[in-house]
């Protein structure tokens, strides 16, 4: 069986899901100014976890939010503004390499319940994202569970490996940014869609595919 790991933003879909979201919210007046602020605000405080974690990182902006609520929002967003935006030309590989007995899975830090309903479209076997943390039907601003991103992407691979006897040979990865780097050097086989100048580079050293789809 071959697994086929698929980062989201960047690869599979156009721009950032997440970032794309939180502007809806805003846009909605779901997201006031003053939670904005502090959301804002948590990034200024810990400029040292965005250097180690990524711009990602911080989920503030839904802090006392409704969880039901949320997650009906989000589903709608990434059926009607976010699977629009999948690169037809992934979709075709991806769909190729489906047919041909491939089991996919999508990874990203971006929050599940987003990644979800793109993971229906391509008919992903499963998904990997961030899981929001709640209490009492409220969202904490934490997350519930790892957060799939550089390092850690690579341990929900390895993890997924081991529990389905899939060795990396058998692995392609697919991804846009330095920080799929260790996925992609994990997998026997790895594809570059539109790869920053650092992850091009290493790309060429190892002989990775690289993709420059315009779409």
């Amino acid at each position: 069986m071959v697994a086929v790991f698929v980062d989201v933003d960047g690869t599979l879909i156009r721009g950032s899901s997440e970032k794309s979201f939180l502007f809806h919210l805003v846009s909605r007046g779901e997201l006031g100014a003053g939670r904005l602020a502090g959301f804002i605000a948590g990034y200024a405080a810990h400029p040292v976890a965005t250097l180690v974690h990524g711009p990602g990182w911080n989920r503030g902006y839904l802090r006392g939010m409704d969880e039901r609520t949320i997650r009906r929002l989000a589903d709608d967003f990434s059926r009607s503004a976010l699977i629009p935006r999948i690169r037809p030309g992934i979709m075709s590989e991806l769909t190729a390499l489906r047919e041909g007995g491939a089991r996919l899975i999508l990874l990203s830090a971006s929050l599940e319940w987003l990644v979800g309903p793109l993971g229906e479209s391509v008919q992903a076997s499963c998904i990997f994202g961030s899981k929001p943390g709640s209490e009492g039907g409220m969202l904490t601003g934490s997350l519930d569970g790892p957060r799939p991103f550089g390092e850690e992407k690579l341990r929900i691979v390895e993890a997924y490996c081991r529990e389905n006897g899939v060795p990396p040979g058998d692995c392609v990865a697919y991804g846009d940014s330095w920080g799929d780097r260790h996925v992609m050097g994990f997998c026997g086989r790895a594809v570059a869609v539109r790869p920053g100048r650092r992850l091009a580079r290493l790309a060429r050293e190892r002989g990775w595919r690289i993709l420059e789809t315009s779409e």
